[in-house]
């Protein structure tokens, strides 16, 4: 028996669970706009800073303190935000 509207087939659409939250990220200042390019959740510790930075699928964007940008950036996950 259909369970969508008006006789028409219903949703075949995976439901996806919500994402569990994350951490709230620092707050540096003169902090650095950066985008994950990841997949997963990833908690991350700055090189320079000692900060911890907490990204994901859906947390993508962040604000790195600047002493972490170079070695966020030697990696394929991470670009700055123009």
């Amino acid at each position: 028996m259909p369970d969508g509207c008006c006789g028409q087939p219903g949703s075949r659409r995976k439901v996806r669970p919500s994402p569990e939250p994350l951490p709230a990220n620092p707050n540096p200042a003169g902090g650095v706009a950066m985008i994950y390019l990841g997949s997963g959740r990833r908690e991350i510790q700055g090189s320079g800073s000692g900060l911890r930075y907490f990204v994901a699928d859906h947390r993508r964007q962040f604000r790195a303190d600047p002493s972490d940008v170079d070695g966020l950036l030697r990696g394929r996950e991470f670009m700055l935000k123009v």
